[in-house]
């Protein structure tokens, strides 16, 4: 079933697609076209088609027709940070687990990665807080973003914008490194060292050092 979740202001509205299952109810016939809907579920990003899929974990309900709800919740491992393009703009994406889906073709063992957006004050705080592999939990709302390419083809990309102060981080800091300033060793042109006779040849170990 495609369904879409209702753009607001200068957003545009978000495709996706919804897998039946036991946990959404017997029948989507009961369902009219154009009925707005209630829907609890798992997100599922698909490598293949570039599509977002939605697993319901709860019953399927009629909403109220002027509600407009667009909340995702997400925890994982931060998988890398964006190049920073803007002053206030934060990018950055989240690996997550989820329950294997065989008509997904996903696996328990499978990573999902959500690439995730932050602005303002969040941007600047979670710049400061995260690096690749922290976990994290957060709250956002599921962006959708379609262009056309130079070679013609239509392009799309799914994004998980943050909300303000929606989210916490897991484990201590990534302490900053500070290089420490390296003291000679070597002696003066001049200084004379003492002569030491009958010594066997030395012998040196490789010490792996990359450089």
């Amino acid at each position: 079933m495609k369904l879409e979740i209702p753009g607001s202001g200068k957003n545009p509205s978000v495709p996706f697609n919804l897998v039946p299952n036991k946990a959404a109810g017997e029948t989507f016939d009961v369902f009219a076209p154009g009925c707005k809907l209630l829907i609890s579920g798992r997100l599922y990003p698909n490598r293949n088609d570039y599509q977002m899929y939605v697993v319901p974990t709860q019953a399927l309900q009629v909403a109220p027709k002027d509600l407009n709800l667009n909340q995702v919740n997400l925890a994982g491992g931060v998988g890398f940070i964006g190049e920073k393009k803007l002053e206030d703009l934060f990018t950055f994406s989240l690996m997550c687990k989820a329950p294997s889906q065989q008509i997904l073709g996903h696996r328990w063992e499978d990573s999902m990665g959500f690439r995730i957006e932050s602005w303002g004050d969040d941007a600047k705080r979670l710049s400061s807080l995260l690096y690749v592999g922290r976990q994290m939990t957060l709250s956002g709302s599921l962006r959708y973003n379609a262009w056309q390419a130079q070679d013609g083809s239509q392009r799309a990309t799914y994004q998980v914008r943050v909300r303000s102060s929606q989210y916490s981080v897991f484990g201590k800091n990534q302490p900053k490194t500070t290089e420490e300033p390296v003291l000679s060793t070597a002696p003066k042109p001049n200084q004379k060292l003492p002569v030491q006779q009958d010594l066997a040849p030395a012998s040196f170990e490789p010490d792996n050092v990359p450089f």
